[in-house]
């Protein structure tokens, strides 16, 4: 199942209302392409799943019209409607609303998580603006109390 032109249009600039370029982050997710990557998920998927994640893009990308009252997708508003939209995706009162847009900002976390740039900010002892990940180290066999929940 592949994406269509428009499709690829509204998934660039969704995923740009959800990691934008900003001075906190190593870059922006529009630096990585997403829409292309995106579309290769939707081809390589199986029928249900393709036609979940395409869901999840409508969704986002026609919100604008009920939302914010505009005849126009979330291509075509500016960047500050795009992150309200998607704010007000999150508060929806419809469960299956909210957890389409959420998988929506989910994957463009996991899209965003494939840079380098990223990765580094991430694990970085200096970093100052984002959250550090810990980093585990190897566990010696047998001397290791690590549980599930840590």
């Amino acid at each position: 199942m592949k994406l269509f032109d428009f499709e690829l249009a509204w998934a660039s600039a969704a995923f740009d209302a959800v990691l934008p370029e900003h001075p906190a982050l190593p870059h922006g997710l529009a630096r990585l392409a997403p829409a292309h990557t995106f579309a290769e998920m939707v081809t390589a998927s199986a029928f249900e799943q393709a036609v979940g994640l395409r869901l999840m893009l409508w969704l986002v990308a026609l919100a604008p019209l009920w939302l914010l009252r505009r005849p126009r997708t979330i291509a075509g508003v500016g960047a500050r409607d795009r992150q309200r939209v998607l704010e007000l995706l999150l508060a929806s009162s419809s469960y299956v609303v909210r957890q389409l847009a959420l998988a929506f900002k989910a994957t463009a976390s996991m899209l965003y998580a494939r840079s380098p740039e990223a990765r580094q900010a991430m694990t970085s002892s200096t970093m100052t603006s984002l959250v550090r990940l810990r980093v585990r180290e190897p566990s010696v066999a047998g001397g290791s109390s690590d549980s599930a929940a840590e």
